[in-house]
């Protein structure tokens, strides 16, 4: 065995050390036989047992995620319906703006067609119908009351 200065570092200081190192020749009887090198295998362990207490947390978990699928799936299928109803909606409301216009257009027409002083004539020549005289209207004075009886008697003067 031979001896050797070997030079290390600690913190900010270098220190010596004389150390005892074994010459090639002694290394290599001490290594062992390849034999005895060799580890013997490991067993294998076997493979680890559920506990309840995991076998419950694997169970909540996979519930969770179903639940979860579950109401995400409802939650697109609700949204999906809402947006068809309101494509609807407006699709009539547009049906039924135009169906308005329309109608305005034909009473249009229709009020245009008619001619009032045609309808006098005919009320009075062919049909011999006469304006009313003063004597022959009643003027209806409601009262103090705020609204009016369908089926009460008209007072006459």
């Amino acid at each position: 065995m031979e001896k050797k200065a070997v030079f290390y570092q600690e913190g900010n200081t270098v220190r010596k050390e004389i150390v005892t190192v074994p010459s090639r020749e002694e290394e290599i009887l001490a290594l062992p036989a390849r034999e005895e090198q060799q580890q013997p295998r490991r067993e294998r362990k076997p493979a680890p047992q559920l506990n309840k207490a995991r076998l419950a947390g694997v169970l909540l978990l996979t519930f969770v995620t179903v639940l979860f699928a579950y109401l995400g799936v409802t939650f697109l299928s609700l949204n999906a319906s809402l947006t068809a109803s309101r494509s609807n909606i407006y699709r009539l409301e547009t049906r039924l703006a135009q169906l308005k216009a329309d109608n305005l257009i034909a009473a249009n027409k229709l009020e245009a067609q008619v001619d009032l002083a045609e309808v006098y004539q005919i009320a009075t020549t062919e049909l011999g119908m006469v304006h009313s005289d003063e004597n022959e209207q009643l003027v209806y004075v409601a009262g103090l009351r705020e609204y009016v009886r369908q089926y009460e008697d008209i007072p006459r003067k």
